[in-house]
């Protein structure tokens, strides 16, 4: 009769702390920027309340960021229209040193708009895989044939993430390494919980008090890593946007090459 007694006790504790579980996972999975399509609440009333809760703050939480990602890339593309007419009206302007320095602003909102548009078309609505993370470094790092960036890689390597998202992180820290310098390195390392990702140049780097400001969308720096007018100050927040939405962060330090360290850690 004990024994009988203690295997009903785990059968019912098991199926008690099921429901707790699966609430656990389906936030881990949230948390870490996962598509959950549906998510069924069970168990004891209190769990299912719980997970009714759960439930509808994710759904208010996507649904914000839907409306968010639709407003401003709505913004940005109406905003092609009165740009491209100032641009017809600057090639009739006499003052050619004026029209030549209104033309470069120009051209500035327009990177700034087809950055944001190319961030916000890859975000929405863009579901989860599992995918190599040396594959897809590879793949990338390809891309760059003229380029001196060496890469360390640690085997093995397997993550889910917006792949897309993904890629446009990775392409925006390596842009901004050649920006600023002649040569990127790129090495990745697991530990028990992350997958850590370092981007290495060897640019004038970035002073440890601007590193928080660094992250702030088109904030950019007056001395000699804002020299360059490529940039609109959205590689690094878009970056870092995208690596905390897979819920994990980015760090910055002082590169071995004596440049700037982006340090990516992403959660197993």
């Amino acid at each position: 009769p004990g024994l009988l007694l203690i295997m009903i006790a785990i059968i019912f504790l098991k199926n008690q702390t099921r429901p707790i579980v699966n609430l656990a996972k389906a936030a881990e999975r949230f948390g870490k920027g996962e598509f959950i399509k549906e998510f069924r609440p069970s168990g004891a009333k209190e769990i299912r309340q719980a997970a009714y809760e759960f439930d509808k703050m994710r759904k208010r939480i996507t649904i914000q960021l839907h409306q968010r990602s639709e407003m401003l890339s709505g913004i940005s593309h109406d905003l092609r229209t009165p740009l491209t007419r100032l641009k017809l009206q600057l090639s009739f302007l006499k003052q050619q040193d004026l029209a030549k320095k209104m033309g470069d602003d120009i051209e500035e909102m327009e990177r700034m708009l087809n950055e944001y548009l190319e961030f916000a078309r890859f975000q929405k609505n863009e579901e989860t895989e599992t995918a190599n993370l040396n594959d897809v470094i590879v793949k990338i790092v390809e891309k760059y044939q003229d380029k001196e960036i060496n890469i360390n890689l640690e085997e093995n390597l397997t993550i889910n993430m917006r792949l897309n998202s993904f890629k446009r992180c990775l392409m925006n820290l390596i842009d901004n390494g050649l920006s600023y310098g002649k040569k990127v390195e790129i090495f990745t390392k697991k530990t028990l919980s992350n997958i850590i990702i370092f981007v290495d140049d060897d640019g004038p780097g970035i002073p440890e008090k601007e590193h928080q400001n660094v992250m702030k969308p088109f904030y950019r720096i007056d001395k000699s890593r804002g020299q360059n007018k490529a940039g609109v100050g959205l590689g690094l927040s878009i970056a870092n946007d995208i690596i905390r939405s897979h819920g994990g962060n980015i760090s910055l330090e002082k590169s071995p090459l004596n440049g700037l360290r982006v340090k990516v850690s992403l959660p197993l």
